[in-house]
């Protein structure tokens, strides 16, 4: 296998022996990475807290609370390996959906591919490799090996190219040519002409010159609401209620969930003491879905005839939105208007796909449909948490635009930074298929 350039994250799991302390190494040493033991780990903290052996430390590992010690300690020391640039095999039980999603969420948030495998095993064999341990250390594995059964969780949010199911009673050369696969098709293919690029909308084609207007309409449907509830409210008061739900609700954005006008007017409302259901939230929502007409919503420069050219050369253009407020019903309105809309042959908010960046499910949605891999596309956006992370973590080239919001946050960088989306026109024109590479170069 050849290595990746960007580090990966797998995570190495199932139940008791069945094998993926060997599938962990034999990949870790494939892919060059380091593997991180969870056995390890606790075996650490078990011996630090029980010296002398007390209830037995395979035992012990049970306490309440011990296991998220672990668990915690493994993603801490697979980020600092991430940070130096190093891929990790995380080797583990994973027995629990949120362990699964904490160790996709690493990987996420450094711009990583993620991939979960799951090792099974036959009963019988399971049950001859569990008779040999107990013979050899008396440790009670029939024990632990129930009590993690009955902890075992089947269901997560993974997507299928993030899972693999692996039979270990075949042969290990399987594993590793299936791991081959996942990650040459991951692995961005720089040396052929790009079949499509997808956009951010905010910041990237768009933007808002007069943001304090919007905000200032918001606070005012707020104060009208409010009193057709009967609630006298100042504006000062408004403003407070809906700066605290605009803030709930960017917190909820990070943490990888899609909220809108919906949710920030009823938050608004609540914190103004309405909080049962009113017939003033529909007004309510409407007027924060529609503020953004009154901030003047422009293109940014260029926007428009890189579109048309990229669109002209044969690449397929997409956009990938996340889109707080606005709604996609709304973006499209403004899209259509600024002659950007015709070009983008996809177009994937957030509030439509139910799951915002770096979710790859965002990015396949805008992909899918092109019947573009994610290996020959490239995303452009300003954020590097979202654009960046999201779609190198689905294998895709990464384009960091600066000309509106210049992201210096200490997150993995694009492979590309342009000031300007006319910058970005001259930085692909080698990227395009060869007849319109050759008028580009005119």
């Amino acid at each position: 296998m050849s290595v990746s350039a960007v580090p990966w994250v797998v995570a190495v799991g199932g139940r008791v022996a069945v094998g993926k302390s060997s599938v962990a190494r034999a990949l870790a040493e494939r892919l060059g990475a380091g593997c991180l033991q969870s056995d390890r780990l606790r075996e650490d903290l078990l011996y630090a807290e029980a010296p002398g052996g007390g209830d037995g430390p395979s035992k012990m590992a049970f306490w309440p609370g011990f296991e998220p010690r672990v668990y915690g300690d493994l993603l801490r020391r697979g980020r600092a390996e991430l940070e130096a640039g190093r891929s990790i095999v995380l080797d583990g039980c994973f027995a629990r959906t949120e362990q699964r999603e904490a160790a996709r969420s690493l990987a996420r948030q450094h711009g990583a591919p993620f991939l979960f495998i799951e090792c099974r095993a036959e009963p019988e064999v399971i049950r001859a490799r569990l008779a040999a341990r107990e013979a050899e250390d008396g440790s009670g594995w029939h024990w632990i090996s129930d009590r993690l059964a009955a902890r075992w969780e089947e269901g997560d949010a993974l997507a299928p190219d993030e899972r693999l199911v692996l039979d270990t009673g075949r042969a290990l050369g399987d594993a590793l040519a299936a791991l081959d696969a996942r990650v040459a098709a991951r692995v961005p293919v720089r040396d052929q002409p790009l079949q499509a690029v997808t956009f951010d909308c905010w910041n990237t084609l768009l933007f808002e010159p007069d943001w304090d207007e919007a905000h200032a309409r918001r606070v005012g449907a707020l104060t009208r609401a409010a009193l057709e509830a009967g609630r006298t409210t100042t504006i000062g008061e408004a403003d407070a209620a809906f700066s605290g739900a605009w803030e709930r609700h960017m917190r909820l954005w990070s943490e990888g969930l899609a909220t809108g006008s919906r949710e920030v007017a009823r938050d608004a409302l609540g914190t103004l003491g309405l909080r049962r259901p009113h017939a003033e939230l529909e007004h309510l929502v409407e007027a924060f879905e529609e503020a953004s007409h009154t901030s003047r919503v422009q293109s940014l420069p260029g926007a428009q005839e890189t579109l048309r050219d990229l669109s002209a050369s044969g690449v397929r253009c997409a956009l990938v939105c996340d889109t707080g407020l606005t709604p996609g019903r709304v973006v499209r309105r403004h899209l259509e208007r600024l002659g950007l809309l015709e070009f983008l042959e996809v177009q994937a908010f957030s509030d439509e796909v139910g799951v915002p960046k770096p979710d790859p499910r965002t990015f396949r949605a805008a992909l899918d449909p092109l019947g573009v891999a994610p290996n020959r596309a490239l995303h452009v956006g300003d954020l590097r948490r979202t654009d960046v992370a999201g779609a190198r973590g689905l294998g895709m080239q990464t384009a960091r635009l600066s000309a509106r919001h210049d992201d210096t946050t200490a997150l993995p960088e694009a492979d590309l930074v342009v000031e300007s989306i006319p910058d970005l026109w001259r930085a692909l024109a080698g990227r395009l298929p060869p007849r319109r590479r050759a008028e580009a170069h005119r």
